[in-house]
């Protein structure tokens, strides 16, 4: 089953900040790593202002600011990246004409001297100095670490050079970034050598924990590496080796030290490994703790927990080891054991020091000249209040600074003043997701952040209304009017008429002695001037003044129908005729007899109107002129017109029209022209009603099934709003309320007023909890949502009715929640039916009086890596009877188990039974009922640690999909008779399964899971027939899995769940919007999280949807500039530990044995992405130009034609094969006559796709398409 992977909401975690002159005009820019994403922003009076971000098919470990300044300090920064595929890059950025800023790659590369991909948390090292070169110039360095045991140097002059004299593009970038004769004297003329250098650290240097380089013009131009490592006994020290890059072999001798060390000198054997060597000890025996090096003009600092160490160095340039020159201060600490994670240098030699819980220290050095030691440097600090983020490092610019997070906000902050505020809006990572359904409004409710950013974030594509006030006990409200105090509710047959006062809380008042029209009301407006109400009623139109009322015009059937006013007019219509009054003068204008009667009416300007019409089903475009009506243009639809709004946009104006069939028209217009072509999207099955959010850009679908229309200037995206329904919506005038908009919900009896905080295709409502929130579960057919919340000494168990979640107060309310013991920490919650049949507990039905909530929980230590104990309760639903009251959960009962719970499910098919994952077992339960408690049945073991647990639902098999976090899945068939459990079918990869979901078909399982390498596999088990082979359960062979689909994510998916971010189906209120939008979507879409607070969908698709994405994949990822020189078709290449990428890591091996080429291929057959398409290049297409639109949709004809004739008829086999690297000799050797497009047409019409010959406006509208079902 071929994928649709998109990327909702792009990731937010900073885990890099630097500083540089970027531009080259002297302006420092503050660059943040967000993974894929690079952000540019620039410092104002107050804070910070986002100057640009450049999404990369890379993604980041670490980045670098790196100075390319010749000596009369002309040039600028470059910023060196090194992704986790191992490939650097050094960039730079320049503003462009266009007054955009652009990215210009000057190297890329993947690192030479270290021929396999290691583990990505494996080694976390970087550090940039500079080393002054025979010329004289001061040329950047870069020394990072990506293993354990050694690091690499990488010479940025050399590598530029190199790169250049093999790019004219880049050669072309160095003369029009930096001067003339720095490029010719300094990066042109460097001579040939190695990029990259090899070095081990000490056999001795167990634990290395920082890294630093200094360099100082009065020792040679010597760079000294400092490395801060702990050893075998735990002491901590300071070694210094020296990086020789710009010295032949002869003269990067190093001198060896006086006396003999204990410690043995590091093995340097790979090409490059005498550039780094080691020299000795600089500092023994410092805090035990120590975690950090900062180096300064005047010695280097060892921070740690406990003690801040200052080591100056010595006159003659040597550094020292004596103590005598060391000055210690304590760091002043109340609290529990915190390290230091980050430091940066401000202006006057003083010292920036974050620390883990977001408190600071700024420290100073001084010089004691009336001291006995006079000399010595002497330490100061002064603290600030902590800041309310978790840093994870720092970047200064001149008396501000922005403190990066990984798990938290990111805050820019003044360090003089410690004033700070949010840059980045952060949610943390993703820990736990459910999908919560009340109607039509569907959430991903996902437990997100650490600690005090800990909380729940409700996902979910429905945009946020602010409900000011509630009014409850109306009732079959049609339309609402609302004008200055006056408030006109219209219903079967007759209107209420209200005045309103707003103040702390809304008062409504009904009038009855009044002279508004009882009929029912369509339109009410006021004239300021004449102080008169202008009331359209079902009658005709009434003027009302203070002391009476008068109909100007009444017809005898009440049948006027529709009305508006807008531009000081005041349109409205009978069946057949037209009505247009002006509202300054109170007198009429025109009117038009139609032939046809009206379906709906609007006006566009103060001279023009659209009329739909009955019968023709068009849409009308009339100008007024000298009291006559002219009709100008005629805009035909497929159904009749009942609604229409027009959207007014800088980029142009669009006309919606709902429609009768319930598609919605969408049309660009401006004044009496239409220059665009009309689109039809389908949304309901009932006509489609709009009403225009004046202020947002915005349309909203009233119905059953709310909608949200944001126009673009292209089209308009989807989403929903937080009702169930809404029948009726007003706007409420700015200088009467501070709510913007009034709703009516039929099926809640409630008039709602509130405003629109927001409108976007996705968004994210938080409820802060202060803590982290492990684990989150909703449970449909009690209404409740289950939450555990970490505290520090034990884990707590929260319940909320469903409407209550977004309540803060309710969901702390102690009534609500349980403790657990101490060190007690949940794993897992849900739902089971004590010894009955379970599968209620996947379908959503009312739970019988045997359902209880199921928590399992572990007892963490400090001194175990894994938990030894753990138990599971279960408890019941007392549901409340009235709104007023609480479900509450209660405590009935506990089961103690050996080793570590993970997770558990149900067992289908076999009733009273539950699986529980257990260290790497599954242990099956059945519930004791004299007992009343669960025993043990069978246990199975299967990997090392069972992380997920997921029934396979169907009628007589009963299957178990089990995920390890080492051995990747299992299928674990449980025998209902004997009782019994066997292993059917594995992945024969070894895999770390983060977390699993499974699409269950009639004869297929597709088992979706992320691993912990960044990688999105798919791996399907094919249920053989029944009683084909005759060979009974525990006999049957063990199948291996098939990888189907393969795809490197870019992040680290930390849970997986089935639901959708998009609103819910008009067609069906349980159903998400996919498979209404696109037919090609063919089963439930998935969400996920990760590490560094994304979330994205992955959908689904036909194999027909998926040639035709890929050919637009393809296409645009050959048009769209490789940022940084990372290319999407390897960003794509699943990532496996050890692997070896390309045929240039080894090129003297390609040459000397003919099979090479060979093995290196089928090395990268493995690897290749398959199965997958990315939605986010897809989606790339509407930000090009014109041309290279036109240019994609022409390649995108040739990929498809040629995939579609090479893999006839075997379509769904070829689908999963490697279209990224498509060989287009392979398509050509076919006879041209194989397949023509029309058998191509036929197939691609069954899934309402567009056809070959592909044209842009077709791609733009199927794009537009796919983006509003995630």
């Amino acid at each position: 089953m071929p994928f649709l992977a998109s990327t909702t909401k792009p990731p937010t975690a900073v885990s890099g900040a630097v500083t540089g002159n970027f531009l080259g005009d002297g302006e420092k820019l503050v660059l943040l790593n967000r993974l894929n994403i690079v952000s540019l922003f620039r410092a104002d009076d107050h804070s910070f202002e986002h100057v640009a971000d450049f999404s990369l098919f890379a993604s980041l470990r670490f980045v670098e600011s790196l100075p390319l300044f010749d000596n009369r300090g002309c040039g600028r920064h470059v910023v060196f990246f090194l992704s986790v595929k191992q490939e650097v890059s050094v960039v730079a950025f320049e503003r462009r004409n266009n007054g955009l800023i652009g990215m210009v790659t000057l190297f890329h590369g993947d690192v030479e001297t270290y021929f396999h991909q290691g583990k990505i948390n494996d080694a976390s090292l970087c550090c940039s100095g500079v080393y002054r070169s025979t010329t004289g110039n001061l040329l950047p360095i870069v020394i990072f670490s990506i293993y354990r045991g050694g690091v690499i140097g990488f010479d940025v002059a050399a590598a530029i050079s190199g790169y250049s004299r093999d790019s004219k593009t880049a050669a072309a970038a160095l003369n029009a970034l930096f001067p003339s004769d720095y490029v010719q004297g300094v990066l042109r003329k460097t001579k040939r050598r190695s990029n990259f250098a090899h070095g081990n650290f000490a056999a001795a240097e167990i634990d290395v924990r920082s890294i630093a380089l200094d360099h100082r013009d009065g020792i040679d131009g010597a760079v000294s590496l400092l490395v801060l490592y702990a050893d075998l006994t735990g002491k901590t020290h300071v070694s210094e080796y020296l990086v020789n890059f710009w010295r032949n072999a002869d003269q990067r001798r190093v001198p060896k030290t006086q006396g003999r060390s204990r410690i043995p000198e590091a093995l340097n054997i790979l090409p490059g490994g005498d550039i780094i060597q080691r020299k000795g000890l600089l500092s023994t025996s410092v805090e035990t703790n120590a975690c950090l090096l900062h180096v300064v003009p005047d010695g280097f600092f060892i921070l740690g927990p406990q003690l801040l160490t200052f080591c100056p160095w010595k006159s003659s340039g040597v550094q020292s080891g004596s103590s005598k020159n060391v000055t210690t201060l304590e760091v002043p600490r109340l609290g529990a054991y915190v390290e230091p994670v980050c430091c940066a240098t401000l202006p006057g030699q003083e010292l920036l020091i974050l620390f883990e819980d977001g408190s600071y220290l700024k420290v100073s050095v001084k010089d004691d000249c009336e001291g006995l030691n006079s000399g010595k440097s002497m330490l100061s600090q002064s603290s600030g209040a902590p800041l309310r983020t978790i840093p994870k490092c720092v970047a200064v610019v001149g008396e501000c600074c922005v403190v990066g997070s990984h798990m938290d906000h990111t805050l820019w902050m003044r360090w003089l003043t410690g004033e700070s505020g949010v840059l980045v809006y952060n949610c943390g990572p993703v820990f736990d997701v459910t999908v919560a359904a009340d109607g039509s409004r569907t959430s991903v409710i996902a437990g997100t952040g650490v600690g005090l950013n800990g909380g729940l974030s409700f996902v979910r594509s429905a945009v946020s209304v602010r409900q000011d006030i509630r009014v409850t006990g109306l009732q079959n409200v049609r339309q609402i009017s609302v004008s200055e105090d006056t408030i006109i509710f219209s219903l079967p047959g007759y209107s209420r008429v209200c005045r309103y006062c707003v103040g702390e809380t809304m008062v409504l008042e009904e009038i009855h002695n009044t002279f508004f029209g009882t009929e029912e009301t369509l339109l009410l407006e006021y004239n300021n001037e004449r102080n008169v109400f202008l009331q359209v009623t079902t009658a005709g139109l009434r003027n009302v003044w203070p002391d009476r009322g008068e109909y100007v015009i009444r017809v005898s059937n009440n049948d006027i129908g529709h009305a508006h006013a807008s531009e000081g007019l005041l349109v409205f219509s009978n069946p057949a005729n037209l009505y247009v009054f002006c509202m300054k003068t109170l007198t009429p204008v025109a009117t038009l007899c139609l032939a046809e009667a009206i379906s709906c009416l609007l006006v566009f300007s103060s001279n023009s109107l659209l009329v739909g019409t009955w019968g023709s089903c068009a849409v009308h475009l009339y100008e007024l002129h000298d009291g006559m009506i002219q009709s100008k243009v005629i805009l035909q639809c497929s159904a009749t017109p009942c609604s229409m709004c027009v959207v007014f946009r800088s980029g142009g104006h669009r006309l919606l029209v709902g429609l009768h069939n319930g598609y919605v028209a969408d049309v660009p217009i401006s004044g009496a022209n239409v220059y665009g072509e009309m689109v039809e999207t389908m949304l309901t099955t009932q006509p489609v009603r709009l009403f225009n959010l004046e202020s947002h850009a915005a349309v909203l679908c009233l119905g059953e099934i709310p909608l949200i229309l944001i126009v673009t200037n292209t089209g308009f995206q989807l989403t929903g709003i937080d009702f169930r329904d809404v029948s009726a919506c007003a706007i409420m005038p700015k200088m009467r309320s501070p709510s913007r908009y009034i709703f009516f919900s039929k099926s809640e009896c409630a008039l709602i007023l509130g405003s629109i905080t927001s409108v976007q295709k996705l968004n994210t409502d938080y409820v802060g909890l202060k803590a982290t929130a492990t684990c989150v579960k909703y449970m449909p057919w009690w209404n409740i949502l289950v939450l555990s919340i970490r505290r520090i000494e034990k884990d707590q168990v929260v319940s909320t009715m469903g409407h209550e979640v977004s309540n803060l107060s309710v969901l702390l309310d102690e009534p609500n929640s349980f403790e657990l013991l101490e060190n007690e920490r949940c794993a897992f919650i849900d739902c089971v039916a004590l010894g009955q049949a379970n599968e209620w507990g996947s379908c959503g039905e009312v739970a019988s009086d045997a359902g209880v909530v199921l928590i399992g929980t572990t007892f963490v230590f400090p001194d175990e890596q894994l938990s030894r104990s753990s138990r599971f309760m279960w408890c019941t639903v007392e549901v409340a009877k009235l709104r007023t009251e609480k479900t509450l959960l209660r405590l009935q009962g506990s089961k103690d188990v050996e080793g570590a719970l993970q997770c558990c499910c149900i067992v289908p098919n076999y009733a009273g039974r539950v699986a529980l994952g257990i260290g790497g077992c599954v242990v099956l339960y059945s519930w004791n009922a004299a007992d009343a408690t669960f025993v043990a049945e069978e246990t199975i073991q299967i990997g090392t640690l069972i992380v997920r647990l997921i029934p396979v639902m169907q009628k007589e098999v009963s299957y178990i999909v089990a995920s390890d976090a080492r051995h990747s899945c299992f299928f674990v068939r449980i025998d209902t008779i004997q009782g019994s459990l066997n292993i059917v079918a594995r992945d024969p990869e070894l895999r770390g399964v983060m977390d699993c979901a499974i699409l269950q078909y009639e004869s297929r399982h597709d088992v979706c899971l992320g691993d912990d390498l960044f990688n999105f596999f798919c791996v399907s088990h094919v249920e053989p027939l029944a009683n084909s082979s005759g060979v009974s359960a525990p006999a049957m062979p063990t199948k291996k899995l098939q990888t189907s689909a393969q795809y490197h994510m870019g992040d680290l998916i930390t849970v997986m769940h089935q639901g959708s971010f998009a609103p819910c189906s008009v067609l069906n209120d349980v159903v998400p919007i996919p498979a209404t939008l696109v037919r090609g979507v063919c089963g439930p879409q998935i969400v996920y999280g990760t590490s560094h607070g994304a979330f994205g969908a992955i959908t689904p698709i036909s194999s027909e949807t998926f040639i035709l994405l890929k050919g637009l994949e393809v296409s645009v990822a050959s048009v769209v500039p490789p940022l940084g020189g990372f290319t999407h078709a390897s960003f794509r290449e699943v990532l496996r530990v050890g692997q070896e990428r390309g045929a240039s890591r080894n090129a003297s091996f390609q040459v000397t044995n003919p099979q090479a080429t060979e093995l290196f291929n089928r090395r990268r057959r493995r690897c290749v992405p398959r199965g997958v398409c990315c939605g986010d290049v897809v989606e790339m297409f509407l930000t090009l130009s014109g041309g290279d639109q036109l240019r994609v949709v022409q390649e995108a004809n040739q990929h498809v034609r040629r995939w579609f004739a090479y893999a006839w008829p075997t379509l769904e086999e070829y689908a999963m094969s490697d279209l990224d690297d498509f060989s287009s000799n392979q398509g050509d050797e076919l006879a041209p006559d194989r397949i023509v497009d029309a058998e191509i047409n036929s197939l691609l019409l069954r899934q309402a796709l567009p056809t070959l010959s592909l044209t842009v406006e077709a791609v733009t509208a199927f794009i537009q398409t796919i983006q509003r079902i995630h």
